[in-house]
């Protein structure tokens, strides 16, 4: 069967002159691996059972019964055969090495990166057209941001009978007039032409003889043409894109090597860890990757995966095309044994009984083609190429009709055929391809197994590898201090510019020092210097790092101000009155000399706001906590305590909100994920919420939300009716908002 594929595969490769592209990938993959990049290809190249010899992708396509048509095909699409896609991920912050190598192996005449064309939304159009007009910025920017996700045409109409009128904006006026013109007339026109994450364009003759060039700020050549338009000209395109969890895990096994002098290697960890899918099962998959948000915590905490492939169909039922085809709940209930497994037609359940009898994947549309309707694999393929493009609506219909048609042909009953139609419909334009599904799946797992049994090293990864994910270093660290992790502040004497690993009473579980990196207002030369005069020698005092370092006045304050002066003076106003002294400062109220000062202790909620302020996180406090009391008095619930409430009762909740979210499934509600000192409130916001409610959701950073306890099973939610800010003076906290 494997000689058979690869035969099948080197024929049509062969045949279509693409053995140039697999090279040119192995050499990239082969490049990073020797320098010790984690990299994994993923996308329809794990179908491909010669990418996967070639180590491009870690997906055996035989064992798993992938589709090679997924991945390329004879079909052809206006006139030409299309190329291969392959996207290999590197680590984020290491993509750039390999760039690099392309560039220089292939000559910058003959490589560049692809551009992205961005076109007006209502944000960028009203800003546009304010700054035009000459309407004040700050005027400018308040107005945009309450019309996110519109495009500018609906913006122009948000604008003058939502948003102006609530904002006090008056569009009736001859400039408001001219500024809804140039909002509607920007609809659907370019703004500006970025550069692609990772597409890059090789050739054996200069670029510039084929395609316009021109070169960034950083001093790339880009292609000036839109990635979704290389196709069209016959240009393929090589993707070598960034992922953050793959820095992460490689982070976190270099970690794991240096306390225990064994690397663990990341397709060779135990599959079958029953710890891992314990800690799975109950939801606790904040920092892992691909299924750490709430709606897949809310998911998985019913589908309770116990294998790999069911973390693989996971990753891939929480998206748009499942959920709008209305079958999580379906997989749910069968997978659980509460509904029984049924099929249309016999020849189905070869097909989709791995996902309890429902098209999840892309590669199960194919294969009822293939089965029921008598497809080729390549019909198959330019099937999935229609339902995959959004913009081809009248193309979608045509084709499904003739699937419907043929599988009526075959003697499949009409009944069965329209029910089939229906379902792949559903989740047309945003089906997920399996071979997808699984290459995220083993990072996915990968991160929970290091939670799981390495939890110090899997946070360590996951805060040095930093922005990534969907949750902030607070609650993070949050979170590592729920899982018993000791934590450390940032330190000078002690720490370094990244998190560190320190051994503590536990051999077993080190603690984790937070780096310098995370001191607000230090900037990258601070952090440069210090780093510098640490190497040279350690520090031995507060005047010794300002000196060394070259500290001004701004950095000074900013190490202060986190307490990262602790270790030589643990009082943080006394330590910057020295460190001042030591910068030089000839501000009027800084002494010039030492003197003797009797500050006044710092109360804990003060202390707790100045980490916020200084550092974005407090290691051993929470900002709820001054409300605590309080809040109590007034019947307001906690994380802890709203876990007891009956179903359907009314009750007051708060917290801080750490996230908003609004997909596009969800037909305008809006999703809050609040924090206090013990855990997490998941708050619904219906979309008939208007007004004054609807601002403390768009923009407080605490609130107090008074709302109904909606409960099924392990999950438990709050359908709020009522919403109200909290004011915090010092607070400082910036949400992660529409990811």
């Amino acid at each position: 069967t494997q000689r058979g594929q690869l035969n099948r595969e080197l024929t049509v490769i062969g045949r279509l002159g693409f053995a140039g592209f697999f090279l040119v990938m192995w050499d990239a993959v082969h490049y990073a691996q020797q320098r010790g990049i984690l990299c994994q290809g993923r996308g329809s190249a794990a179908n491909s059972a010669v990418a996967y010899c070639l180590g491009i992708t870690p997906i055996d396509p035989v064992a798993n019964g992938l589709l090679f048509e997924r991945f390329l095909s004879e079909a052809r699409v206006d006139g030409h055969a299309e190329a291969p896609d392959i996207d290999v991920d590197f680590e984020h912050d290491r993509r750039e090495e390999v760039l690099d190598y392309v560039y220089h192996r292939y000559a910058r005449s003959s490589s560049a990166i692809t551009a992205v064309t961005q076109l007006y939304s209502a944000p960028t159009s009203l800003q546009d057209g304010m700054r035009a007009l000459g309407y004040p910025a700050e005027l400018a920017f308040r107005l945009s941001k309450r019309l996110h996700y519109h495009n500018s045409r609906r913006g122009a109409e948000c604008l003058a009978h939502d948003v102006g009128p609530a904002q006090g904006f008056d569009t009736t006026t001859p400039r408001g007039r001219a500024l809804l013109a140039i909002m509607r007339a920007c609809d659907d026109l370019p703004r500006l032409r970025s550069t692609h994450p990772g597409g890059f364009v090789l050739s054996s003759a200069p670029l510039g003889d084929h395609a316009p060039i021109e070169w960034t700020t950083m001093g790339r050549s880009i292609i000036q043409f839109d990635k979704d338009d290389l196709d069209a000209v016959g240009i393929p395109k090589f993707d070598f894109l960034g992922l953050g969890g793959l820095a992460a895990v490689r982070r976190a096994f270099d970690a794991i090597e240096l306390r225990t002098s064994r690397r663990p290697k990341m397709y060779e960890l135990p599959i079958d860890d029953r710890a891992t899918y314990a800690m799975i099962s109950r939801g606790d998959t904040l920092g892992t990757f691909q299924i750490e948000s709430r709606a897949q915590i809310a998911s998985i905490v019913h589908t309770r995966p116990e294998k790999l492939y069911d973390i693989t169909v996971q990753v891939a039922l929480i998206r748009p095309g499942p959920i709008m085809a209305r079958f999580v709940r379906p997989y749910t209930e069968r997978r659980r044994g509460r509904e029984q497994v049924t099929y249309a037609d016999p020849r189905l359940e070869p097909i989709l009984a791995r996902t309890q009898g429902i098209p999840i994947f892309q590669e199960q549309a194919m294969a009822i083609a293939i089965a029921l309707a008598g497809y080729t694999p390549a019909e198959a393929d330019m099937l999935r190429r229609t339902m995959g493009n959004e913009r081809k609506e009248a193309l979608l219909t045509a084709a499904l009709a003739d699937l419907r048609e043929r599988m009526i042909e075959k003697e499949i009953a009409p009944a069965v055929a329209e029910q089939i139609e229906a379902d792949l419909r559903g989740f047309a334009n945003y089906g997920f391809p399996e071979s997808h599904a699984w290459s995220f799946a083993l990072i996915a797992y990968a991160t929970a197994w290091l939670k799981t049994n390495y939890p110090t090293e899997f946070y360590f990864g996951l805060l040095n590898s930093q922005p990534m994910g969907f949750y902030s270093v607070s609650t993070l660290l949050h979170d590592a201090r729920r899982h018993d992790v000791p934590l450390r502040p940032p330190c000078l004497a002690r720490g370094h510019r990244d998190c560190t690993t320190e051994p503590d009473a536990d051999p077993a579980r080190p603690a984790l020092r937070v780096g310098w990196r995370f001191i607000r207002g230090l900037g990258r030369v601070g952090l440069d210097a210090l780093e510098a005069a640490q190497t040279t020698r350690p520090f031995c005092g507060i005047a010794d790092v300002v000196q060394r370092a070259h500290l001004d006045r701004t950095n000074t304050i900013a190490v202060a101000q986190s307490g990262a002066f602790a270790a030589w003076e643990p009082d943080r106003r006394r330590a910057a009155w020295e460190a001042l002294r030591a910068a030089g400062d000839t501000m009027p109220l800084a002494p010039a000399h030492e003197a003797a000062l009797d500050t006044r202790p710092m109360f804990r909620h003060r202390r707790i706001l100045l980490d916020y302020f200084a550092t974005g996180f407090c290691l051993d406090g929470h900002p709820m906590e001054g409300f605590r009391r309080k809040l109590q008095r007034l019947g307001v619930h906690d994380s802890r305590s709203i876990l007891v409430v009956p179903d359907r009762e009314s009750v007051l909740v708060s917290g801080l909100i750490i996230s908003r979210q609004r997909p596009h499934t969800a037909n305008g509600t809006v999703f809050l994920l609040l924090e206090d000192e013990h855990g997490h409130i998941n708050v619904i916001v219906p979309k008939t919420i208007k007004g004054k409610d609807r601002d403390a959701v768009k923009h407080a950073m605490l609130i107090v939300v008074l709302g109904r306890v909606e409960r099924n099973g392990p999950v438990q939610q709050i359908v709020g009716s009522r919403f109200q800010a909290m004011q915090m003076e010092g607070l400082t906290y910036n949400s992660r908002d529409f990811r």
